[in-house]
């Protein structure tokens, strides 16, 4: 009966780490945890611009065009339909170079085109 026990006991301890595991419910069910209903210029989308788009040596004066560092310069290219195409749809390609922008920034990005890309 002792040499159950040495295998059993440790087993039992073991049954309720295997219920037990770490996942990222952002990586599993990507768009369920985007924010879109409180999407503003100055809280949102000008972060978005200005760590992806408006960086040094791209879309900044004195860089490639066009100038995406304010508002104004980022709402005339909304206006224009540049920012849907470019970023949202990737036609011709995905913008910023790095790559397609995460699900939800294109998300956001939309919302806002949506209410009126307003400078709030």
């Amino acid at each position: 009966m002792p040499r159950i026990h040495r295998i059993a006991v440790p087993l039992l301890l073991l049954l309720p780490l295997a219920g037990c595991y770490y996942d990222k419910e952002e990586v599993l069910y990507p768009n369920s945890f985007c924010n879109t209903t409180n999407v503003t210029w100055s809280g949102t989308i000008q972060p978005l611009v200005t760590s992806r788009c408006a960086s040094p040596g791209c879309h900044v004066p004195g860089g490639q065009s066009p100038d995406l560092s304010t508002y104004t310069a980022f709402k005339a290219q909304v206006d224009l339909g540049r920012v849907q195409a470019r970023a949202i749809q990737g036609n011709p390609s995905f913008m910023p170079a790095s790559g397609k922008l995460p699900n939800c920034n294109i998300q956001q990005l939309q919302a806002w085109i949506d209410a009126g890309a307003l400078n709030n």
